[in-house]
């Protein structure tokens, strides 16, 4: 009965994740696809900001609370080697950038956030540190891999980026106001607003959910590796090291075998890079992310 009871709760929990997918793909698919980039727009400069912000004013540090960031490095120097090794073992040809960048930056929110809310709310926070060095590593390392030096502009971008913003605002709030804004984002209205944010992330990875070609195989087999492979190896030499709570354990693990970004796209459009690449690379990984997140989900349930 205990299994059964498992089960059911997966299946409520993933239906509710897979609806907010689908709710994107159906966006895409009608009329209304051609306010995708205001929607994008709007998810990342109000929503996300934040879920970022919300999650920051509600953490609480405890033991290996260095972990999160520890993996955001991890995730990122998995994602720039695992391709370029694999390439050199198989006298395969070496990965472009788009590649790399794509492999070296997981979906740190949009994939993430609603499972780490539905299972560990109290890991949201730690879910938001990963994220905050992940942005930083996007924003730096991404920036070098494209062939993009980093001069003022570059940092003031990073810097003026809406999710970076709310995470110094979110530390500093924490700082001097920590009780007013646990109440005030407590509130029913802002409970409310924090899962409508949590909806269109989701709904973002929808937009990504198209036919998928197979000629891009190499590449995708190559950032499968580095997705789910070596860094679910990582993450689970992690939790043995280091044996963290729940609140730690789950952001980790849903964080580092995390498809890539779908925001990737966006960044291939600004630096010149193969978008459709990009795409092919981050549409076949989220189906794959999707149609194996019960199993992933099972195994959070059962151990955590």
């Amino acid at each position: 009965m205990e299994f059964l009871g498992i089960i059911v709760d997966i299946l409520g929990r993933t239906a509710n994740i897979y609806l907010g997918v689908l709710f994107g793909l159906i966006f895409i698919k009608s009329p209304l696809k051609k306010y995708r980039k205001e929607f994008i727009f709007i998810t990342i400069n109000i929503f996300t900001p934040f879920l970022v912000f919300v999650s920051f004013v509600n953490i609480n540090f405890t033991n290996n609370w260095f972990l999160p960031m520890i993996a955001a490095l991890l995730v990122t120097l998995i994602g720039v080697y695992t391709p370029k090794i694999i390439a050199k073992l198989f006298n395969q040809t070496p990965p472009v950038p788009a590649e790399l960048n794509t492999a070296a930056f997981s979906n740190g929110l949009n994939f993430p956030f609603p499972i780490i809310f539905a299972f560990a709310p109290g890991g949201l926070g730690y879910a938001g540190m990963f994220l905050a060095v992940a942005i930083i590593m996007r924003n730096t390392v991404g920036f070098i891999i494209s062939g993009t030096s980093i001069n003022k502009q570059v940092l003031k971008s990073i810097l003026l980026f809406p999710p970076v913003i709310a995470i110094f605002v979110g530390l500093l709030t924490r700082v001097t106001f920590l009780e007013q804004a646990q109440a005030a984002v407590s509130l029913p209205l802002w409970e409310l607003v924090f899962e409508i944010g949590i909806f269109m992330t989701l709904m973002t990875v929808g937009f990504s959910i198209r036919k998928p070609k197979i000629e891009y195989k190499i590449p995708i087999f190559r950032v499968s590796m580095s997705r789910f492979v070596v860094s679910l190896v990582v993450v689970l030499l992690l939790l043995w090291i280091f044996n963290p709570t729940s609140d730690i354990a789950i952001p980790l693990i849903v964080q580092m075998i995390a498809p890539p970004a779908v925001y990737n796209g966006l960044y291939a459009e600004k630096f010149g890079l193969d978008t459709e690449l990009t795409s092919q690379i981050i549409l076949t990984l989220t189906i794959i992310a999707l149609i194996i997140l019960p199993f992933e989900l099972y195994a959070i349930q059962l151990f955590y």
